[in-house]
């Protein structure tokens, strides 16, 4: 791997990553469990939704 490949891999995880930024640092206030989904709710009306979807963990975050 070279440093353009380590380049771009970054952009994708910061890409991927930037959609936690309303949580980060916001305390975590109650988590909700269903069935295949989990509901974290973080102060300020912060919420992140983990769900598992065919195998594979699927995350929300609102506002985003």
């Amino acid at each position: 791997m070279d440093w353009q490949d380590r380049n771009t891999n970054r952009g994708r995880l910061a890409a991927t990553m930037a959609k936690f930024d309303g949580i980060v640092g916001k305390a975590l206030l109650t988590v909700e469990e269903r069935k295949n989904e989990l509901t974290l709710v973080f102060a300020k009306n912060r919420y992140l939704f983990v769900k598992l979807e065919n195998g594979k963990l699927k995350s929300d975050s609102v506002p985003e």
